[in-house]
């Protein structure tokens, strides 16, 4: 049992490390978010299993990723649209 525990969060720390690694390109960075995000979900799933907490959680967390998921995109478009890359160092997030 804490096998396949720290084999997913094994997995998990590798999504982290791809979000830390993929900054420069917002479609690979979005990705490595999506597979964050799944493997959020599942070790939310097996703990839940484990502990038998509420199931109105995976609603509320699938919900929350597909927000995400359609908000990015949604970006990632708008910034392709503006100024022709993906490139998030073209990117700048704090104009003040």
């Amino acid at each position: 049992m804490w096998q396949m525990f720290l084999f997913n969060f094994m997995f998990f720390f590798i999504s982290m490390l791809m979000v830390s690694f993929y900054y420069n390109h917002i479609l690979l960075n979005l990705i490595s978010l999506e597979f964050l995000m799944v493997n959020l979900f599942y070790n939310i799933y097996y703990l839940n299993n484990y502990i038998n907490l509420n199931m109105y959680f995976y609603n509320f967390f699938l919900c929350v990723m597909i927000c995400e998921g359609i908000l990015g995109l949604s970006l990632m478009i708008y910034m392709i649209r503006n100024s022709g890359n993906d490139y998030s160092n073209l990117f700048v997030l704090l104009k003040w």
